[in-house]
């Protein structure tokens, strides 16, 4: 028995010996994958990456170049190719090429490409030229590598340009020479395990290929989209198309099912849909998230299954808590969910979540059941909002207890319905901005890219994730989805470069239908938004200019949208007389008002008859327009005594239905403007009879409204809205020792929303942070030139981010947060400056700097925006139309109202 087993194991090892000699001898027929060094993140592959497309053909279609990953990995071997010849040499060697690209990484921060260049016969006197390069430009360095010979492209300045393998049938270079060692390194493995590598087709019709991972997947889903990682297969092997309209590249891929049955067993027996409701998703979503199904009662037990044996203990409990009013809901949902993430120009959370009912009493009905089950208390009042009746239920995350973690983010829900939808938001003013936007028809429905996005390019799916880039997010970073990737990712990106690739796409999608065997994925790749040329880019254009006999007296008012010529203006002339400015751009004089408006002008359902009217300001009284097709009606209410005319804000989070605006009083008091009454009260008495330093910050919490406000003398007031101070306000500032006078505040304080801390600054230039209970957690003293300039809390008009201003009579200074200056500007008009600072969306965040007659807009990085000074004897209006990329701005000057618009990129 031993002699057999030792005679065995000899031949065993005998022909592993004469497989290990004559693969020593006679290595075999290389091919990419077995040259490719293991732990690659990704595998592309494509014959026309390397090709060039025109300037005019990228600004109405999506090249592959111009995607992401596919752009670095162009412009990786286009640097090593193009530095040792001319380019009609380096074209010719790479045209019509099925070459192949893997990213691999070099250190945490790091990662790079390796090229596998398919070579033959015809290609000889490119490889002459490539291993014998002009001396005078560049010389090969060789060096020998676990038997390997690699050769190394340097410079005249001995700098690396890469390094390359040759073959018999490839040739393998990269940016790295670590990695061309790896190369050399598995080249000469002995043991090679068997690995499967994917079969791309590349045609006319197959434009590339890629494979990815699963844990690269994931770490590409950052924080706020991590979820979405479970509705994934394990592995994507995509094929790459362009799609009908052009404008988007789709990738296709069937792969295993895997590890992830229990995502696919929830949609068993469930039919692949497409987005149906486009005329319920605002034109602001920033992403959005679509389950599809065609049997709610099935989807409901499958539902209940996976939240009744969810991970998290939270839901796991919370399901438990609300299960005997779940039948009813999933009962009666209709065939799709709808989860609409907006951006917000103020940073705010948005989202709204829209289920489709069969019976959208019962569903509405349930869902308030399941909110008293897991602890809400007794229904809050109606409110009514644009014909809408809207319910608080103040019981945190619901939609995600109902409908699994995807739907996080809902601290407390808002209800209504429209039509045969339930709508639940996240916040009240969520709320009135999707109905703003529903009303006004600012839907994806009436937007032609977008609905050709939904009806042709995405596909049926039972899940559909839709993420568009550049756009603010929940927690006010710019979505760039990078911005949660590692770093090493980042770095390989460069997505913080303008004009990057990645700059060049806006939309990705991602979707999946489930078999029982395989995961049907499609992801979709491109941009909606127009490009424009560089003869419109960023050039102030003229749209409409409106001229009045006499001149005007104060800025004019906008109502609607700018971008659409929708909207109307309303102007004021040195006659007294409020004239109408019909989108026709008609004159029709409809009133006289008795003065300039002074403040900004609030949009709000004062006649709670499901449509907004503009409420402004004069010295005296307060105008409440109420606009038709072709005519405006004015409404008044005399303004009590002692009233500041110059601002009007909302009274977020007050449990008083009837309360639409906030004012202040110079004696420190706040008013509101009651709807009901039709008249101001007093909801706020100070006793520190001293004004109250604009604008004051309106806080929604969870017991109602609250108010901050600062005082010059140092005095800091957090008030509730039934008129009590919070716990340890009222709070007075004392000077330190070192300080000779006393603290007095030049500007508002602030409570960014998601932070935790206070902002606000003394007239001594001193930085104050200070905790929730008015206790000073630090002091930054700011740096002061030697002319003397008066520093100021600097926040944007929505009162939701912050910067710091230094002014002096003819300067001014944008600081950041820390006092670093970011810019200034110089040489101003004495007397005559106005300083703002816009959030407007999609990631665009401007300062205005009206001096004089001209207004000048800048980015935050001190950047003119516009080819030229923005003639404006008032502050302008701003506006920006995400689907265009285009500014808008309004302009009051001398005897004329102007709208200009500016391309951006």
């Amino acid at each position: 028995m031993n002699r057999k087993l030792w005679i065995g194991i000899g031949t065993i090892i005998l022909l592993f010996g004469g497989w290990f000699g004559y693969r020593q001898f006679f290595p075999s027929n290389r091919t990419v994958w077995s040259l490719m060094p293991s732990g690659s993140l990704l595998v592309l592959a494509s014959d026309r990456l390397q090709d060039t497309v025109s300037a005019q053909a990228l600004r109405t279609t999506i090249a592959l170049q111009q995607l992401p990953i596919f752009h670095e990995a162009r412009q990786r071997l286009d640097r090593f190719i193009y530095a040792a010849m001319d380019s009609a040499t380096a074209i010719q060697f790479v045209k019509g090429k099925n070459i192949r690209y893997s990213l691999h990484t070099i250190s945490k921060t790091t990662l790079d490409f390796i090229f596998y260049i398919p070579r033959a016969e015809v290609d000889q006197p490119f490889i002459d030229r490539l291993t014998n390069p002009d001396p005078r430009q560049h010389r090969i360095l060789r060096h020998t590598f676990s038997g390997e010979k690699i050769l190394d492209l340097v410079n005249r300045s001995n700098e690396s340009v890469g390094s390359f393998i040759l073959t018999d049938n490839f040739l393998v270079g990269s940016a790295s020479g670590i990695l061309i060692e790896n190369v050399a390194k598995r080249m000469h493995q002995t043991f090679q395990l068997p690995r499967s590598e994917p079969n791309f087709r590349v045609d006319s019709d197959h434009w590339a290929g890629i494979s990815i991972r699963p844990e690269v997947l994931q770490s590409l889903f950052g924080n706020a989209t991590s979820l979405v990682r479970l509705f994934l297969p394990e592995e994507l092997n995509l094929q790459f198309r362009p799609s009908a309209s052009r404008s988007h590249l789709i990738g296709y891929a069937a792969d295993a099912i895997g590890e992830r049955q229990d995502v696919a067993s929830l949609f068993t027996g469930q039919t692949p849909r497409r987005i149906q409701n486009s005329d319920l998703i605002p034109q602001t979503t920033a992403s959005l998230f679509h389950i599809g199904i065609s049997d709610a009662n099935r989807f409901g037990k499958s539902l209940s299954r996976l939240l009744s044996s969810a991970s998290s203990d939270f839901l796991r409990e919370r399901f438990e808590q609300i299960e005997p009013a779940t039948e009813a809901i999933y009962q009666s949902l209709g065939t799709e969910i709808l989860l609409c993430r907006m951006e917000s120009p103020s940073g705010a959370r948005q989202h709204v979540l829209v289920l489709n009912a069969k019976n959208i009493k019962e569903l509405s009905n349930a869902y308030q059941q399941a909110a008293y089950l897991a602890g809400a208390k007794a229904p809050a009042t109606l409110k009514t909002f644009l014909g809408h009746k809207t319910l608080r239920l103040d019981v945190p995350e619901l939609p995600a207890s109902l409908f699994s973690s995807l739907f996080t983010g809902f601290q407390r829900s808002w209800i209504t319905q429209h039509g045969s939808s339930l709508i639940v938001a996240n916040a009240e003013e969520a709320m009135q901005e999707y109905l703003q936007q529903i009303q006004r028809k600012a839907v994806w429905s009436t937007d032609e890219r977008q609905a050709d996005l939904l009806k042709n390019t995405l596909r049926p799916a039972n899940f559909t994730a839709f993420v568009r880039l550049t756009r603010i997010n929940a927690d006010q970073s710019q979505t760039m989805l990078t911005s949660t990737w590692p770093l090493a990712w980042q770095n390989l990106l460069n997505g913080s470069e303008e004009g990057s690739a990645l700059s060049n796409l806006e939309n990705i999608a991602y979707q999946a239908s489930y078999g029982n065997e395989k995961i049907l994925s499609t992801l979709v790749l491109g941009r909606t938004t127009r490009r424009a040329s560089q003869a419109v880019l960023n050039r102030l254009l003229l749209q409409k200019k409106v001229e009045f006999n006499v001149s005007l007296i104060a800025a004019p008012v906008v109502t609607g949208s700018l971008s659409d010529g929708t909207a109307q203006f309303y102007a004021q002339n040195s006659a007294g007389q409020f004239v109408l400015v019909t989108p026709e751009g008609d004159k029709i004089v409809q009133d006289t008002t008795d003065g300039p408006i002074r403040s900004n002008a609030l949009a709000v359902d004062f006649l709670d008859n499901s449509n907004l009217q503009y409420l402004f300001m004069t010295d005296r009284t307060l105008y409440i327009a109420d606009p038709k097709k072709k005519s405006v009606h004015l409404n008044t209410i005399r303004l009590p005594a002692g009233i500041d005319p110059t601002f009007l804000t909302r009274p977020r989070g007050s449990l008083q239905r009837n309360w639409v605006a906030l004012v202040a009083h110079q004696d420190g008091h706040v008013y509101a403007l009651d709807r009901q009454r039709k008249a101001f009260v007093r909801i706020i008495s100070s006793t520190n009879k001293k004004p109250l330093i604009l604008p004051f910050q309106v806080i929604a919490s969870p017991t109602g409204m609250e108010i901050m406000a600062t005082q010059s003398d140092g005095t800091l007031n957090r008030w509730n809205e039934n008129g009590t101070q919070l716990p340890h306000y009222p709070v007075k500032i004392e000077r330190t020792k070192e300080e000779e006078v006393e603290v007095r505040f030049s500007g508002p304080a602030l409570l960014p929303p998601g932070q935790q801390q206070i902002q606000t600054i003394t007239e001594e230039g001193q930085l104050l942070t200070l905790n929730q209970n008015g206790l000073i957690a630090s002091r930054t003293q700011l740096y002061r030139p030697v002319r003397r300039g008066v520093f100021r809390l600097f926040p944007d008009q929505a009162m939701t981010n912050w910067l710091l201003l230094r002014a002096t009579d003819t300067e001014v200074a944008i600081l950041d947060q820390k006092g670093q200056q970011r810019f200034d500007v110089r040489a101003l008009q004495s007397g005559s400056n106005n300083v703002r600072y816009h959030r407007l969306g999609a990631g665009v965040e401007l300062i205005s700097v009206k001096s004089g007659g001209f207004t000048t807009l800048y980015d935050l990085s001190g950047r003119i925006i516009g080819s030229r000074p923005i003639p404006s004897d008032f502050p302008v209006s701003l506006q920006f139309d995400e689907r265009t990329n285009e500014l808008y701005i309004l302009s009051g000057s001398k005897q004329a109202v102007q709208l200009f618009s500016i391309r951006l990129r």
